[in-house]
């Protein structure tokens, strides 16, 4: 009897054991699967739904962050340039004039440039996020053929690659150029242009549109203070020139479209133009502070950038104006 009680003793403290020991090996599973949880990659949030991520691009200057951002260097990418070419107040190639600088390499005057898609140099280049313009007016920095003024400025170009083109000013169909900027500085000669729309094809319309800056004092530096105003033919084209009405004797008088800017502020501008009518907006984009009718140029493209104005032979320091977008319709 004794010898049966025993037995089932015995049995009793073996199933015991078997069970707290099934307990314990379950139990020293859970510190792996929890660390192989952890391991699992994160999004921000927690989520794990990270994709390929912002990263790096294959040239190292940065990539998309995700969020519309990009840690790039290159202003092409920053702002998404596919639509520009850029002119540079500097001559690689000796023949007297401004540089440019083509999506299309083997346009580029100077051959040793780059295309445009990676092209940065001291007057075009990535600050802060932003990207900045910069353009001296000393006497004997290149200009274009067909003005004295210098300029580092982008003109609108198909996104293809092809040559220059220009859109139609009277037809249905929008063009848009939308963009935000700030004057980080002028030059002695207080004022530059910092977007424009040019026609290049007709004999009466030249430079349709400019929006400038003209500061209180020369060489102006953030801090200071200037007026943002509108010049070009749709303010003093005559129509003793050619022009279907007076311009200048309807819109002149009502150039300056915001007093007391101090440079270093942004300002969101969009311009419009469709069925002749040309429509400016500034920081409000639902209501335009400028409305312009009669615009009957039919070859023209929209620019943007620092383009110096009234540079003489005397002048000194470089304009600058700094973008966090440049945005603009398909128009060709």
């Amino acid at each position: 009897m004794n010898t049966i009680n025993s037995f089932s003793t015995y049995l009793f403290i073996l199933s015991f054991c078997f069970i707290c020991g099934c307990s314990s090996d379950s139990d020293s599973d859970l510190p792996d699967t929890q660390e192989q949880v952890t391991d699992q990659p994160e999004d921000g949030d927690g989520t794990g739904n990270d994709g390929d991520g912002g990263g790096t691009g294959d040239d190292g200057n940065g990539g998309d962050n995700g969020d519309g951002t990009t840690n790039s260097d290159i202003p092409y990418e920053v702002l998404e340039l596919k639509n520009w070419k850029i002119t540079l107040p500097r001559d690689f190639n000796n023949d007297d004039l401004a540089d440019e600088v083509y999506l299309d390499k083997s346009r580029n005057d100077h051959s040793e440039d780059p295309s445009f898609t990676t092209y940065k140099d001291e007057f075009f280049f990535v600050e802060n996020g932003n990207v900045r313009f910069s353009c001296p007016t000393e006497n004997g920095t290149p200009t274009t053929g067909n003005s004295s003024n210098t300029r580092s400025e982008l003109r609108e170009m198909p996104s293809n690659g092809d040559g220059e083109a220009g859109w139609d000013a009277t037809t249905n169909t929008t063009k848009t150029l939308t963009f935000k900027v700030r004057v980080i500085q002028t030059s002695s000669t207080s004022k530059f242009a910092f977007a424009q729309i040019h026609d290049f094809k007709q004999s009466v319309w030249d430079d349709l549109l400019r929006i400038q800056i003209e500061s209180d004092n020369p060489n102006a530096k953030e801090g200071d203070t200037g007026r943002i105003y509108i010049l070009g033919d749709v303010t003093e084209g005559r129509a003793s020139d050619g022009f279907p009405v007076d311009f200048r004797s309807l819109n002149y008088s009502e150039r300056y479209i915001k007093n007391n800017y101090t440079l270093g502020d942004w300002l969101t501008f969009k311009v419009t133009v469709q069925n002749s009518v040309m429509k400016i907006y500034l920081d409000d984009m639902n209501t335009p502070i400028r409305t312009y009718d009669n615009i009957t140029c039919k070859s023209n493209y929209f620019k943007a950038g620092v383009y110096n104005q009234s540079t003489q032979s005397t002048s000194t320091g470089n304009g600058i104006a700094e973008f966090s977008e440049i945005t603009v319709s398909e128009n060709f």
